[in-house]
């Protein structure tokens, strides 16, 4: 009966012609693509070439055995799929399989049959982790629409004073000309307003532009300009609960990664301090901080975000970044922070953690939840 479970690609290697001839009619059952190597410095190039699904091979070869070359695919993926054939059955060889933490391990002759069920659980595997990653997209483009009707309402409040001034200038500048009483000064000051306000409406625009960009944009980015947009994009709603934003962010740090995606995972962070700070009481000042360092021997950027609502219950600081964990009863959904955690961990190759922190800040003593985030440094 033929197989209906498949992947797109294996890498079959191995240096006995009549094995690898035998073996391939029985692989191609399993993929669309499959690819022959005769030893470890092939299969490593193959690797490179084509990204396979399921590495399949040999450990006793020459140029390079199975295991170096195993190696050296792990540091290019650590999630690589492989499974071992051999007839060597050292015990060195099996503790450094182990080590390699491999999907299967086969003594020849091979028996087809267990070979068989060892791809085929690989590649159900497979297949949850794709649709796992499906689902995750999903929710973070449905928070992302979420975060829209928001990020909408910030254009409005904060185009509101500029759209005052240049209507106020265009009825000053039509009731001076209709008295005639329109000369350089009257018309040259305002003019130079309205075109003041104008760059800064196009300047919102484009901030807010970036932020519904589709994703996969991977950059070289400065940090301190990229955190200037962000707080622009949360300004009114923050200044709308009399939240101050304090910045002290290095504008000589680049990073690398999606800008795009980190924006929403910040977006939702600075709205999480935002409501948090609307629901505090008896608070001097309502502040977020925004901080960024460099940390040179793991080439990471650290940004802190770090409010004063008076931090976190410690009985669920730990569910913050769980989905649908929200303790903002009907108004929350329970995704921002867990799409923070997985755009940052899984997309951007970060990490982040909260910790609640006191700390003291012009004489006066807060507590706070600190969020931060660590993401690779441009090796530029």
């Amino acid at each position: 009966m033929p197989n209906t479970l498949k992947i797109n690609s294996i890498l079959y290697v191995e240096d006995e012609k009549n094995i690898q001839e035998e073996l391939s009619k029985f692989l191609k059952m399993f993929c669309n693509n499959l690819y022959l190597a005769d030893d470890g410095v092939q299969g490593l190039s193959l690797y490179k070439k084509y990204n396979p699904d399921l590495i399949i091979s040999d450990i006793k070869m020459p140029f390079m055995n199975g295991i170096d070359m195993a190696y050296k695919i792990r540091e290019i993926n650590e999630a690589a799929s492989i499974i071992f054939t051999t007839a060597f059955s050292d015990s060195d060889f099996f503790q450094k399989a182990i080590e390699l933490q491999v999907d299967g391990y086969i003594i020849k002759p091979i028996d087809l049959g267990l070979l068989e069920n060892k791809i085929l659980n690989i590649i159900k595997n497979n297949q949850i982790k794709i649709d796992l990653e499906k689902k995750e997209q999903m929710l973070i483009q449905q928070s992302k629409l979420a975060s829209m009707g928001e990020m909408i309402g910030n254009i409005s409040h904060q185009w509101k004073q500029p759209l005052s001034v240049i209507s106020t200038h265009a009825s000053n500048i039509k009731f001076d000309h209709e008295l005639e009483q329109l000369d350089k000064d009257n018309l040259m000051n305002p003019i130079n307003d309205i075109l003041n306000q104008v760059q800064y409406l196009s300047k919102t625009i484009d901030n807010f532009r970036v932020f519904f960009k589709p994703y996969n944009t991977t950059s070289t980015f400065n940090i301190k300009k990229f955190l200037d947009k962000c707080i622009d994009l949360v300004k009114s709603s923050f200044d709308e609960n009399t939240i101050e934003a304090i910045q002290d962010i290095d504008y000589k740090i680049d990073s690398l990664g999606d800008p795009n995606q980190l924006t929403q995972a910040l977006i939702n962070i600075l709205n999480n301090a935002k409501d948090a700070l609307k629901n505090a009481e008896n608070i001097h000042k309502k502040l977020v901080f925004i901080i960024s360092v460099k940390e040179n021997d793991k080439k990471q950027v650290v940004i802190s975000i770090k409010d004063n609502a008076g931090g976190i219950p410690e009985n669920i600081i730990k569910k913050v970044f769980e989905p649908y964990f929200t303790t903002k009863g009907e108004t929350g959904t329970g995704l921002g922070l867990y799409i923070s955690h997985t755009i940052i961990t899984k997309n951007l190759k970060g990490t982040i953690e909260v910790i609640n922190e006191e700390f003291e800040y012009e004489n006066h003593l807060y507590k706070g939840a600190n969020f931060i985030i660590k993401i690779p440094l441009s090796e530029e």
